[in-house]
């Protein structure tokens, strides 16, 4: 059974909570007890800095179509090319994502060359990737430098190659700087609170540690 409760932020679809949960992920606490993770479309706030980076409106409708963090489609494309369309590798790659032709042609590019195609294929093979390496975003950024072969050779592990290793870090870090949109503030439903993504304690002897969960928002209640 699934909840629809209109937020402050926008609506948000409450589903049973998984047996694994994300990380960064938290629950909804209902008043009666059940508790239920968030599933919501990525934020549309964007970083100040990034509405003044060069193609930021053809990288937020190519991010956006591709269902990635537009975030993350700048942070890699200022470590690939540093806003160049018309940036040529020396193995070939080309554009502001730097789509080797091969990879242009299989996700319908004919001429990497040019801004918004190259942007249009470039977000598709990176969400690819992160679909096959289960949401992973350094396994993905890894097998976008060097290859998804390199990946696999190294037991989907970041291949230790130089200039792999130095390009995870390098998008990851402007990623995370970039992707904390300003903080807009949430007015939760009455009767609900949003807890760490922990999975509770079971059973008679978890009490004492259930009641000291760290409620990082509250509602009313």
């Amino acid at each position: 059974m699934r909840h629809l409760i209109a937020l402050a932020a926008g609506w948000l679809i409450l589903l049973p909570q998984a047996s694994a949960l994300d990380p960064e992920s938290y629950r909804l606490q209902l008043g009666h007890g059940q508790q239920y993770r968030l599933a919501a479309k990525p934020s549309t706030l964007a970083h100040p800095a990034l509405a003044a980076k060069p193609y930021a409106e053809e990288i937020t409708a190519a991010a956006r179509q591709a269902g990635l963090d537009p975030a993350l489609v700048h942070a890699l494309i200022q470590v690939e090319s540093a806003y160049r369309a018309d940036a040529v590798s020396e193995k070939g790659a080309r554009g502001l994502m730097q789509l080797m032709p091969d990879t242009a042609r299989r996700f319908g590019v004919a001429d990497a060359a040019e801004a918004r195609p190259n942007l249009l294929a470039g977000t598709r093979y990176l969400r690819y990737l992160l679909d096959r390496y289960d949401q992973r975003t350094d396994l993905a950024l890894a097998a976008y430098n060097a290859g998804e072969g390199a990946v696999s050779k190294y037991a989907e592990t970041i291949p230790p190659y130089p200039e792999t290793q130095r390009y995870v870090p390098a998008v990851l870090e402007r990623f995370n700087e970039w992707r904390n949109a300003p903080a807009r503030a949430i007015d939760y439903v009455a009767g609900t609170r949003l807890i760490s993504g922990e999975r509770p304690p079971q059973g008679r002897a978890a009490s004492s540690a259930a009641s000291a969960t760290k409620y990082v928002a509250a509602s009313r209640m």
